[in-house]
């Protein structure tokens, strides 16, 4: 296997001399770039969440206001804020901080939540081991390199590098990834090279071409397909994401506990407004009290809040895919798509963009996979390269799936013998 050339340097004169940095990649860094990469779409998520809080505590509070309106007679404004004033301190004003407060707390913690989340998700998909990432940034762009994936990005799809406390991320235009490197494996020397060379290719770089590297072992590829992928397409892979095992099984307890948690809620909301009742019944007449509503009242209550989850169950599937579909809108729109040229080989699957060339050894690969019009090559150490039948028109699908599987499953058996 041949390593892809190395990318040619615009102009002697300014630039930086090349270098390399070897660093290892486990899974807080990569959790790290996730929340880089996302950072605007977890804002924006969590500004929609205090936005529907407020419209809940709007609705609520006009509620008590005609209630206290009506209940003072009106009798003019002070009798009025005098009602609205016990109703909103009393039982009346209960489901206020009920709902206020764990919602304050869920936005308190949704930070914490969404890497949990975050690595929830690369445990269930084996994505959680370390590995070692080599990058050799040269004045043309970045070459980089890992087990089995060799990629060379040219500087006009590269957009700086952004600092944070723990990391160096090198921003990449019009593609769904970052490059993170963990800042405790750089030295001073190798952030202040990052940044001139940073510059200089964010300058320079528009100018440059980079010649497409040439299979080294198979001469002319036995498959090539071309296509520019569309919002359909990346709503295909966050739709496949959605149903992997892991998170199927993290959604179906939660509905288990959310089943479980509706039918403590009524006797709870009694017991804890017994509680606040200055006046309460003494706790030997309150539970054949209580015994008796459960009998009566309580499994009307528990059948209501049941019936509205299992609506919820029901139209998840539906919710999934349209959820699916606006995070596809979203990020289809602050991204450039360009043509993607698939050239498969015995040894190896290159992927060519304007200014990007991936290279993936068969052993990158743990399978293939067919969604509805889309088929997905699993990677070992990242998410899918998703593939659109429309690209496969004519005898290119047998001959895709044939030559795929066979290489998947060949380079599988090697792993598997020298395991």
């Amino acid at each position: 296997m041949g390593i892809l050339p190395a990318v040619p340097r615009p102009s002697e004169a300014a630039s930086p001399e090349p270098f390399a940095i070897d660093a290892t990649i486990t899974l807080e860094d990569r959790i790290a770039a996730a929340l880089f990469l996302y950072r605007d779409l977890f804002a924006t998520a969590r500004r929609r969440w205090l936005m529907v809080l407020a419209w809940i505590v709007i609705v609520l509070l006009f509620v008590m206001g005609f209630q206290a309106w009506e209940g003072s007679g009106k009798d003019g404004l002070q009798a009025f804020a005098t009602r609205f004033f016990s109703d909103l301190t009393g039982i009346p004003g209960l489901p206020l901080p009920l709902i206020l407060v764990p919602a304050a707390i869920y936005y308190l913690l949704q930070p914490a939540i969404v890497r949990r989340r975050l690595r929830l998700w690369y445990r269930d998909e084996k994505l959680d081991q370390p590995f070692t990432g080599h990058y050799r940034f040269e004045a043309g762009g970045l070459v980089s390199a890992t087990a089995d994936q060799t990629s060379v990005t040219a500087c006009r799809r590269l957009g700086g590098i952004a600092e944070t406390a723990g990391h160096v991320f090198i921003q990449l235009k019009d593609i769904e990834d970052v490059i993170v490197l963990p800042k405790p494996q750089l030295s001073p020397d190798q952030v202040e090279k990052l940044k001139a060379w940073a510059s200089l290719c964010h300058v320079d770089g528009p100018g440059t071409t980079l010649p497409a590297p040439e299979s080294e072992t198979s001469g002319e590829p036995n498959l090539t397909i071309r296509f520019v992928p569309t919002e359909a397409d990346r709503a295909a892979t966050l739709t496949w994401q959605q149903e992997r095992p892991g998170m199927r099984r993290r959604r179906w307890r939660g509905f288990a506990m959310a089943f479980l948690v509706a039918a403590a809620i009524p006797p709870l909301l009694i017991v804890f407004a017994w509680l606040l009742d200055p006046q309460r019944v003494p706790l030997r007449y309150t539970v054949p009290l209580f015994a008796e509503m459960f009998v009566t009242d309580f499994w009307k209550w528990i059948l209501g809040f049941w019936a509205i989850i299992g609506v919820i169950v029901l139209l998840h599937p539906w919710m999934r895919r349209s959820h699916a579909r606006q995070i596809s809108k979203q990020l289809h729109k602050r991204l450039r798509y360009y043509e993607t040229e698939f050239r498969f080989y015995v040894d190896h699957l290159d992927t060519l963009q304007d200014g990007l060339h991936n290279r993936f050894r068969w052993a990158a690969f743990d399978g293939l996979e067919r969604k509805d019009d889309y088929f997905l090559l699993r990677l070992r150490l990242g998410e899918p390269l998703t593939v659109p039948m429309r690209a496969l028109d004519g005898d290119r699908l047998a001959i895709f799936e044939r030559l795929v599987k066979d290489h998947i499953e060949t380079a599988g058996n090697k792993i598997g013998e020298t395991a």
